[in-house]
């Protein structure tokens, strides 16, 4: 057994052979016993090691628990309430979960809105709409009509969200509370409305206009791959954001139109200059404009259109008209 001591430079990492003790499992995904069971084992051949050389062991522990408190403080508070607070801590990272939210929100909607397009046009019900209302309209009706089931959803998964946290809200489960206090007081839930309409206006043209030149659902989906790939960049970058919300890459990724809703959303906890805030929400703004109208173009002629897909260049001479 002593000889299986791994001592100072003697340390070997997972994999390589020569482990004593044993541990079976098989789920080796979970690692949470098998740490709690390495680190008792551990803790008792220091304390062997420690009695080994002559030293008390207690006053080892003693030494390795002794530390200095450092205290968190913010620049940004008034004097006297400088100290950050557990309430701090949960308004600095409330902007991740509606980051989460406000993607899960957008992509739901606007793939509602294809699946819609795509069946109307398929079964022929297009049609018929068309007989009774112009193209405008009727995109006008689609954006409107999926925005309120959007709307609706959103209300419903505030109201929930609201209720969890009144029941939890208690000595417990302190950070409930001041994130409730958190979403009542501040205007976090005005910027995520806000940038719900203003993205899904965005995102609908184009899922809109995808919809409007393919007949089945697998035509869409060679469209949709590289849409998805292209939106990951906000779930991948999201955690790192908050860590440095006035950098490079949070700075460069809010005034990328198809970006601006979940980094602005991100950066919402941090009081972005107001150049950054009013700046990028006149982009989005005119982004929404600029792609509504390319979709009315392409959906005004691709959704009578039947058979293959078009191909870029056709596409453009759509959009040129």
């Amino acid at each position: 057994m002593d000889a299986a001591i791994q001592r100072g430079a003697d340390f070997t990492f997972l994999g390589e052979k020569g482990g004593t003790i044993q541990y079976w499992a098989s789920n080796q995904a979970d690692q949470d016993l098998r740490k709690w069971v390495e680190a008792a084992i551990n803790e008792e051949v220091r304390r062997v090691e420690y009695e080994t050389h002559g030293m008390d062991s207690e006053a080892v522990r003693k030494v390795e628990n002794t530390r200095i408190p450092i205290t968190r403080l913010n620049p940004r508070k008034e004097e006297g309430e400088e100290e950050v607070s557990m309430a701090d801590l949960v308004r600095d990272w409330a902007p991740l979960g509606f980051v989460y939210l406000l993607w899960i929100a957008l992509m739901t909607i606007a793939q509602m809105l294809l699946n819609n397009t795509i069946e109307e046009k398929s079964n022929r019900i297009i049609e018929v709409l068309l007989s009774s209302v112009t193209t405008t309209e009727l995109m006008a009706g689609k954006l409107m009509g999926i925005a309120g089931v959007g709307l609706t959803m959103l209300l419903a998964w505030v109201l929930s969200l609201f209720g969890v946290l009144s029941f939890m809200a208690g000595p417990e489960a302190e950070w409930a509370g001041h994130l409730l206090d958190i979403l009542a007081s501040s205007g976090f839930l005005t910027y995520f409305l806000v940038y719900f309409l203003l993205g899904y206006l965005l995102y609908a043209g184009i899922f809109l206009a995808i919809g409007s030149v393919c007949n089945t659902l697998k035509e869409a989906q060679n469209f949709m791959g590289a849409i998805m790939i292209f939106m990951m960049v906000p779930l991948l970058t999201m955690a790192f954001i908050p860590k440095d919300p006035h950098g490079p890459l949070a700075t460069t990724l809010s005034w990328i139109p198809f970006y601006t809703p979940f980094v602005m959303m991100n950066r919402a906890a941090a009081d972005p200059p107001l150049f950054d805030l009013i700046g990028t929400t006149v982009v989005l703004a005119l982004s929404v404009v600029g792609m509504l109208w390319v979709s009315a173009r392409v959906f005004r002629t691709g959704i009578l259109r039947t058979g293959q897909p078009p191909r870029l260049l056709e596409l453009l001479r759509w959009i040129r008209g």
